[in-house]
């Protein structure tokens, strides 16, 4: 294996404007806000359900399920590094959790856990003004559990969030996999799939459409979930695939993802069907650069960030392919799959890395026109002193 790590380097003009990019963080919900002004009389823990504008583009996703399915792990083992084994003494959630996410502008959205003791449909509870604002519902089953309460809860919910808002995307967990084996895994997805759609279907809701992955918090396969999930959320994600597309066409390679190196999710990949243990060596790859960047690429006083501009990595595998990794922006990189023969005209990829690059920044560019345009019609909103539907904030 061979390593090519680059040190901090001095911050130019251009990456001034890179932080105003990738650092959007909120969107006036509160007085942690980079928009709150010191007059705007922004109130502590007052949280804003039915503002378009910031939900609009920082989509929002809810974590539901019943009580002990998993949904605070998964939340801190994807976002927050927490070791899976670590998981185990967290305490169930008692209150509405919000957590934003924010790491650029592709991977931007805000994460509401619920608890499951929660009844969100009772009537001094107003459910609309929650979904009203929901890009997707993620809804945790545990597979080592009797589910059937849970099906009747994930089909109360389902049904409630579809009348208010038809454009959700509904997602299903099946959590807690890794107890079971291969076989009860299949048997488990298909009859929960089948049980789910057919209580919709007798609803006559057919036209809903529910989306089932098997995860684990023990292996990668909720890392890939959320990725799926997330990849819903993006507008730009034909216009990023289809760049992946052309540079790997043009390069000579065969696989190629577009990662963001704090969750490892990835937000992007070619048209090529993706192999779980692809996926896991492009994890792994990410893990090794930026711990090794951690001790060897930061200065002596331990300043200056341990991925920059010049983090890049190869490394080959034993079976003829090269994995090779290089920075995008200080929050996503680009990871290839590269035979080594094809990899002898490294020269051609790195050409045409670049420019796939630029386009991904010219990509970035127009996305923060769209963000500067809806920050400054939200803070215009916010000085009449209510939301833009008239409807009064509400208070957790």
């Amino acid at each position: 294996m061979s390593q090519v790590l680059g040190k901090p380097q001095p911050e130019e003009e251009d990456d001034e404007e890179e932080d105003e990019l990738v650092g959007l963080a909120d969107y006036g919900d509160g007085p942690d806000s980079s928009d709150a002004e010191p007059d705007s009389g922004a109130e502590e823990g007052v949280l804003d359900f039915s503002d378009p504008f910031s939900t609009e583009v920082k989509p929002r996703i809810l974590l539901m399920g019943l009580r002990r399915s998993g949904k605070s792990s998964i939340q801190k083992v994807v976002f927050h590094k927490m070791s899976p084994n670590e998981t185990l003494f967290l305490e169930s959630t008692n209150k509405i959790c919000r957590e934003d996410v924010s790491n650029s502008s592709f991977v931007n959205f805000q994460i509401w856990d619920f608890p499951g003791q929660i009844d969100f449909f009772d009537p001094t509870f107003d459910y609309e003004m929650i979904f009203r604002g929901t890009g997707a519902l993620i809804f945790v089953i545990d597979s080592q559990d009797d589910y059937m309460e849970a099906l009747a809860r994930l089909h109360l919910t389902v049904t409630r969030a579809y009348k208010v808002n038809t454009d959700i995307n509904f997602e299903v967990f099946i959590h807690k996999v890794d107890g079971l084996s291969d076989d009860h895994k299949i048997e488990t997805q298909r009859d929960i799939h089948q049980r789910a759609n057919d209580d919709l279907a007798d609803a006559g809701l057919e036209k809903i459409h529910l989306s089932f992955y098997l995860t684990s918090i023990y292996d990668h396969s909720i890392f890939e979930a959320f990725s799926k999930v997330v990849q819903k959320l993006i507008p730009q994600l034909p216009t990023l695939e289809n760049l992946l597309n052309i540079f790997i066409s043009n390069s000579g390679i065969e696989k190629a993802f577009l990662f963001d190196v704090v969750s490892k999710i990835y937000i992007a990949t070619d048209s090529t069907p993706v192999d779980m243990q692809t996926y896991e060596l492009c994890c792994d790859m990410i893990d090794v650069v930026i711990d090794i960047s951690c001790i060897y690429g930061l200065k002596e006083d331990g300043a200056g960030t341990p991925y920059d501009k010049e983090s890049t990595a190869i490394i080959k595998l034993n079976n003829t392919t090269v994995l090779y990794l290089k920075e995008v922006t200080k929050f996503l990189a680009l990871v290839c799959f590269v035979r080594e023969e094809s990899f002898e005209r490294k020269g051609l990829i790195d050409y045409n890395f670049h420019c796939f690059r630029k386009a991904i920044h010219e990509v970035f560019e127009v996305r923060m026109k769209v963000v500067k345009s809806r920050k400054v019609q939200n803070r215009l909103q916010k000085k009449k002193g209510a939301t833009p539907n008239g409807t009064p904030r509400v208070l957790l």
